[in-house]
């Protein structure tokens, strides 16, 4: 992962700085000076490099707020997140924080998926969501490109924080709807990528798609939405957009051909 990549809504260079890991006195040196550490010195090492660490796992944990979980959930679910990096963390990985970081946000984002709508946000913020997305929808067949949070805000005539946590919650959501079946098929959406076998969770976990799904250009962003999210079908799409339907099919699979390989190369 190059320097300042972003991992959700983090970026990893800055998380860094934030945690003091940018020179030999950091996290990832003190990680790995555990595995030096005698059987009677480890368990007070690792129990104060976690505590020192606790910080940043809150940090992580307080970018899912406001999706109808207490804030002390998911500071004890990052905490889990930062105890599996801590344990889980090998030299030949590189930066401690750069390990981290996906590590405590995938730990959380599962949390949220399998929790997702069932412990609800409050329904003016799920009625906001909904209408964020059709809001994006719309600003990315307009713009060519994802619109920023700014331009969903005066779309939707709602202030920019509330926009946010509404995005926020409509991200929950769809975790949980690319793990579920799709476009009418028994498969999930991570299942119909090109290529996939029954061993593609070895490659990349169903939420690193949720993740590479924000890299697309806009108007791909879009269409795989509107496929297999909002289950319409290539003719719909093609008619909600202004283009033909073949469009939409070569489109569709050099998109997932696209997905596929760069959830292979961050596997990697």
């Amino acid at each position: 992962m190059a320097d300042g990549d972003s991992v959700g809504d983090v970026t990893v260079t800055e998380t860094e700085q934030c945690a003091g890991d940018t020179d030999g006195d950091g996290p990832t040196a003190r990680v790995r000076a555990l595995a030096e550490a005698t059987a009677g010195d480890r368990a007070a090492a690792r129990a104060a490099v976690i505590e020192s660490l606790l910080p940043l796992a809150d940090r992580l944990a307080r970018r899912y707020r406001g999706l109808g979980v207490p804030l002390e959930d998911l500071r004890q679910v990052a905490a889990t997140g930062l105890i599996k990096s801590v344990d889980g963390y090998r030299p030949q990985l590189g930066r401690f924080i750069a390990y981290a970081v996906p590590t405590i946000t995938g730990e959380l984002r599962r949390y949220l998926r399998d929790r997702a709508w069932a412990v609800r946000p409050p329904r003016r913020l799920q009625e906001l969501a909904l209408r964020t997305h059709h809001a994006a929808e719309a600003l990315c067949a307009r713009l060519g490109r994802l619109p920023s949070v700014t331009e969903l805000a005066d779309s939707v005539g709602e202030p920019v924080e509330q926009v946010g946590h509404a995005m926020a919650a409509f991200r929950a959501y769809m975790a949980v709807s690319l793990d579920g079946a799709a476009g009418g098929t028994d498969a999930p959406l991570v299942e119909q990528l090109p290529g996939a076998d029954p061993g593609i969770d070895a490659v990349v976990d169903r939420l690193a798609l949720a993740e590479a799904l924000t890299t697309l250009p806009g108007r791909e962003q879009a269409i795989i939405r509107m496929r297999f999210l909002d289950e319409l079908t290539q003719q719909q799409i093609a008619a909600k957009l202004g283009i033909s339907q073949a469009h939409v099919s070569g489109i569709l699979s050099r998109t997932l051909h696209e997905l596929r390989d760069l959830l292979s190369a961050e596997a990697t």
